[in-house]
């Protein structure tokens, strides 16, 4: 099941509107072909020129890519890729907008997964570039980004004995899709990055530095190592990179300095340790959330007490940070092993941070998941409802509406269904039961493209399809 993501797909507008009834767009997949509840039927939703763009991947290995205005007439499949015999991989992906430019990446009868763009129309999508000739299982590009006028995106190439991986640029013609930098041998690229203005911070492994923090302005002379915090083939393994104001903040895990808060401006000089979070590699798990305003939330689980201890990080006018603790937050499985709270997934609402807390258990799936909420003070820091997705492969998501959030909760006698809170009693609720009584929906990828918000639900009559919920007023 696809994991949750953040609120951040679209801008929000300050007025509050009306929540309206939610329902089925279109069957985008025949009834032979309905995705099941652990399918992740309409995919990738974007907001793209006022429309909103999905992929979709079909049980014959086809893919497509589909527009919708909200209407039934109006959802309509843009273009239709077939079955590649040499991938499995879901070939209609990463739909990345810039400007009138929609990039995304897809493969087709004589070309592998590669780079491609969209006006929007039929007639206006087309294949970038071939960066690898053929129909096979091609490095496919990946991690694409808008970084100024540009777009870039990484590529790993597989090799005899070790791989590397390859930054590019395109600015959506084949001229203007270069190569920007061969990041070395046994070169592999980690999950964590951050844009700042127009310098995009990622963390990268190699043969020569280990795994240490980068960055990158598109160009080949502006890619370069941040620091090598850990001299040497030595890692720092740097994560939870977090943007405040000009600064990206991060936690470094080395067997010799254990847990560690580091800062950077991007420059080696300007990197700089904060603190230390725990001389034990194996100490207390760290995370950093990007709070309201200009702060940043750390969160300490301690191991000893299963407690998850809050604080908030800001910079003064001096550039010194401040850190001040906020609340430890209560587990009634704390006398209990392997019950670890473990922070999910986060987004910032009404001057607030709404973040999920999973207790850990001995299997994979959490005992228990929690929202809770913060303004940065004891008293504003509450549990808002419980329990989230309780599965291991379906992480509920947080998605900023306005000053409330949407998401998706088990309510009493109820399955996983879409909720939407304020950070209220009164304001937090069910929005509808779609799969009736105790069955989930798994509601996701809500999108908000003008007056409503897009999301994929399933229900037991038409399997993971397109849902719509109307903004009034």
């Amino acid at each position: 099941m696809p994991a949750g993501g953040g609120g951040d797909r679209t801008s929000v507008p300050s007025a509050r509107p009306t929540l309206g009834t939610a329902h089925l767009v279109k069957d985008v997949f025949p009834p032979s072909d309905r995705p099941s509840r652990t399918d992740p039927g309409p995919s990738s939703l974007v907001d793209f020129q006022g429309r909103l763009f999905f992929a979709a991947h079909y049980e014959d290995g086809t893919n497509a890519l589909w527009a919708s205005d909200g209407t039934e007439a109006g959802t309509v499949r843009v273009k239709d890729f077939p079955a590649l015999a040499d991938t499995t991989t879901d070939l209609v992906t990463e739909l990345t907008p810039l400007g009138a430019q929609l990039f995304f990446v897809a493969g087709d009868a004589e070309h592998g997964p590669e780079l491609w763009v969209t006006d929007g129309t039929t007639g206006g999508t087309r294949q970038v570039k071939e960066l690898t000739p053929g129909t096979g299982g091609d490095p496919a590009p990946y991690k694409l980004t808008a970084v100024g006028g540009s777009l870039l995106f990484f590529r790993y190439i597989p090799g005899t004995d070790s791989g590397h991986s390859e930054l590019w640029r395109s600015d959506g013609t084949d001229a203007g899709t270069v190569l920007v930098r061969d990041l070395g041998p046994d070169s592999s690229l980690s999950f964590p990055q951050v844009l700042v203005g127009n310098t995009l911070f990622f963390v990268l492994s190699d043969a020569e530095h280990g795994t240490e923090l980068w960055k990158t302005d598109g160009t080949s002379e502006g890619t370069v190592l941040v620091k090598d915090i850990q001299a040497g083939p030595a890692s720092a393994y740097p994560a939870h990179l977090q943007k405040l104001g000009t600064s990206v903040f991060f936690t470094t895990t080395t067997p010799s300095f254990g847990s560690e808060l580091w800062r950077t401006d991007g420059t080696s000089e300007g990197t700089v340790r904060v603190r230390e979070l725990s001389a034990d590699p194996e100490g207390p798990i760290p995370n950093l959330m990007e709070g309201p305003g200009n702060q940043l939330f750390l969160t300490l689980s301690t191991p000893e007490d299963h407690l998850l201890r809050l604080s908030s990080l800001t910079v003064d006018g001096t550039g010194e940070v401040q850190e001040r603790p906020v609340a430890t937050l209560p587990n009634a499985f704390s006398d209990q092993p392997d019950s670890d709270p473990l922070i999910g997934t986060s987004t910032v609402a009404g001057g607030r941070l709404f973040f999920s807390v999973n207790i850990s258990s001995s299997g994979p799936a959490p005992r228990d998941v929690q929202l809770w909420m913060t303004d940065g003070t004891a008293n504003g820091t509450q549990q808002v409802s419980r329990p989230l997705s309780l599965s291991d492969e379906f992480q509920s998501e947080l998605f900023t509406l306005d000053e409330r959030i949407l998401y998706s909760n088990i309510g009493e006698g109820q399955g996983l269904e879409p909720w939407v809170s304020d950070g209220t009693v009164a304001g937090t609720r069910q929005l509808q039961d779609l799969a009736p009584g105790q069955d989930f929906s798994y509601p996701h990828d809500f999108t908000r493209v003008g007056s409503a918000v897009y999301f994929t639900a399933y229900t037991p009559g038409h399997g993971a399809e397109l849902w719509v919920l109307p903004l009034e007023g």
